[in-house]
């Protein structure tokens, strides 16, 4: 059964008083805000027209703010938020949500929040993402704001001290058109007013540093993007095109069947190709220089 905007509305502006209630009740406020949460996701993915599903989404965003004031939410899972991507550093101090918002020509819009806790009293910044990636004309090679964010669904974080610097390492994935999608490797770090910085000179491609790593290939294809914990490295799926004259055409690239990565040498992910990935249970990865 379809419900109405309305009546959405109504069930989240209807909870909102009780955000004045202890800290005993918060973990019911958060569950009924997650409920209605939820209501609202399932429209924004449904069949509604443009206008609806930005109107929905922006009351999901606004309602997020305002969950984000209880000190609890910090922790909350939010489980039953399919769509919302929501990752933790292992330090347990940066938590990231991102979502998409499918549109009718089938491109994406992102969203996201950056939460970070202060190391000093555990208070938590509450920082909104701005999705500009088609303003972004060097994006591998920008130092970005929140304002000026290269969007994605964020699926794994790492977290890195390097120099005594926290950096947090995000790997991510942008559906971007009908033709090709994108796999992002980008880093956060924060300033003293604890404002994330998107982008770092920590990625090393033979003699070249870059901000950010990004990955383009068709949108029929799979890339694979992970961290293997065990030997330090970022490995992902080598992209070529399906033939010689697609050079460049990334909506024809795809996985070859040969592996790359990324090692963290003295505080520097340098790239390396041709990863040894025959026998990844019997030790460590091989890394060998092409």
């Amino acid at each position: 059964m379809r419900l109405s905007f309305k009546f959405i509305c109504l069930l989240v502006f209807t909870v909102f008083p009780y955000f004045s209630k202890s800290q005993n009740n918060d973990h019911v406020l958060l569950k009924q805000h997650e409920d209605s949460l939820s209501l609202m996701m399932n429209r924004i993915y449904g069949e509604g027209s443009t206008s609806e599903i930005d109107s929905v989404n922006q009351t999901f965003t606004n309602t997020l703010k305002q969950i984000f004031k209880i000190k609890e939410s910090f922790d909350y899972p939010f489980d039953s938020l399919k769509h919302l991507g929501k990752i933790k550093s292992e330090d347990k101090r940066l938590r990231v949500f991102t979502w998409n918002v499918p549109q009718k020509d089938g491109t994406q819009k992102y969203y996201g929040f950056i939460l970070y806790k202060e190391k000093r009293n555990g208070s938590f910044s509450v920082t909104e993402l701005t999705d500009r990636r088609k303003s972004i004309v060097d994006p591998i090679r920008e130092i970005l704001s929140s304002k000026q964010w290269f969007g994605a669904l964020y699926y794994s974080i790492i977290d890195k001290k390097i120099k005594g610097k926290s950096y947090y390492f995000l790997l991510g994935l942008d559906f971007n058109n009908l033709f090709s999608s994108k796999k992002i490797i980008d880093v956060i770090s924060f300033g003293k007013d604890s404002q994330p910085i998107f982008g770092a000179n920590l990625f090393k491609v033979g003699e070249i540093n870059l901000s950010r790593v990004i990955f383009e290939y068709s949108a029929r294809a799979t890339m694979t993007l992970r961290y293997n914990p065990e030997t330090n490295t970022i490995t992902f799926d080598h992209l070529s095109p399906s033939k010689p004259e697609y050079d460049q055409n990334y909506q024809f690239y795809g996985p070859d069947f040969s592996y790359d990565g990324f090692t963290f040498e003295k505080g520097t992910w340098v790239y390396v190709r041709n990863l040894d990935m025959r026998n990844p249970k019997r030790g460590p990865i091989k890394l060998k220089e092409s």
